[in-house]
Formats: C-alpha cells, sequence, structure tokens
C-alpha cells in the first residue's frame, strides 16, 4: 500500500502537475537548497499533524451526523495554526522564513478526502507534499538550462516552465497508452 499510494501521488499523478497545488510557486524564481529543505519539514510537519486531528474529527464527529463534507472547514485553522507554529519554530532555529502554507492546506485536503485509513491518509498527504519539493529541483535544472540556450523572446522563462511541466505531465501518462503495455490488448485477442 506504501509503494502504491508513492507510486500514484508522487510519480503517475504528481500532485503539482495534476491537482496544480503549488504550480504558482513552481514556476517562480528558484531557491536556496536549505529554503526547500525546511520548507519541506515545515510542510511534512503540518501536514502529519493536520491529517490526523482532521481525520479524526471527520471520522468522530462529522461522520455520524452526516457532515463529513464540512471537513475542509475545520482543516483550514488547524493547518493555519500549526502552519504558523512550525513557521515561527524554523525561523528561530534556522533564521529561515517559510510560507508555503496553500501546499500544506491543499495536501490536507486532498489527503483526507482520498484516504481510505487514517494510515492511508497520512502516507498520501505526505507523499503529495513530497511530490512538490521534490519537482523544485528538476525545474531548476530546467532553468539553468534554460539560461544557457537562447530562445525566442516571446517565450520567456515562466512560459518554457509551464511548457516543461506539460511535457513531464505528458510523459508520466504515456505509459498507459504505449504499445508496451500489454494489458491493452487483452481485451482484442
Amino acid at each position: 500500500m506504501i509503494l502504491q499510494s508513492f507510486f500514484m501521488y508522487g510519480v503517475l499523478c504528481a500532485v503539482p502537475l495534476i491537482y496544480g497545488i503549488g504550480l504558482k510557486e513552481l514556476s517562480a524564481a528558484p531557491k536556496r537548497p536549505l529554503y526547500i529543505i525546511a520548507a519541506a519539514v515545515k510542510s511534512l510537519c503540518t501536514v502529519f499533524i493536520t491529517v490526523f486531528l482532521t481525520r479524526f474529527l471527520t471520522v468522530k464527529l462529522l461522520a455520524p451526523y452526516s457532515l463529513a463534507v464540512l471537513y475542509p472547514f475545520f482543516a483550514l485553522p488547524l493547518t493555519f495554526a500549526f502552519s504558523l507554529l512550525f513557521k515561527r519554530f524554523i525561523y528561530v532555529c534556522c533564521k529561515i522564513e517559510t510560507a508555503e502554507f496553500d501546499i500544506a492546506f491543499l495536501s490536507v485536503i486532498l489527503a483526507v478526502s482520498e484516504g481510505f485509513t487514517l494510515m492511508h491518509a497520512l502516507i498520501i498527504g505526505a507523499v503529495s507534499t513530497l511530490s512538490f519539493y521534490i519537482l523544485l529541483p528538476v525545474l531548476g535544472a530546467v532553468r539553468k538550462r534554460l539560461e544557457i540556450t537562447r530562445i525566442h523572446p516571446a517565450f520567456n522563462d515562466t512560459v518554457m516552465i509551464i511548457i516543461t511541466l506539460a511535457l513531464i505531465t505528458c510523459g508520466l501518462y504515456g505509459w498507459n497508452l504505449s504499445w508496451l503495455n500489454t494489458g491493452l490488448f487483452k481485451g482484442n485477442l
């Protein structure tokens, strides 16, 4: 289950590529590696605690009264509070200012809505958060490559990054329609 969830939400359905979580931050200027690590730790800690509490509130308080669809209203203040707490903690420890709230919040919403169990929701939350931070260095390398090449003036840096993200998405989904996928032809033989 862990490997399947990691493969699904980290590679095939990389959350920034499919769901669009953090796309604005991906197309922004590259950040220092220490900042990326600090932001990833802050987001992961926030997601773990918030998914745990939101899932508990949803199962124990909201679901018995058929109000489970209201869980985002409980997830928002919880995510905000823990994000602020970990933001201050990282600033005190490392003197790094981190401000990624939307990635943690949207990962919590995705994890609680698609997780069948608490463990499955925690795995989805962690993998969806990590998939964003894994794509940051990849797009940093693409940016450096774009600086070397001469491109047409109509294509600025952001446009080329969005095109690269679209090509990565097509590449990850292309295996499903490949002639190498023998499952495609099982019904026709």
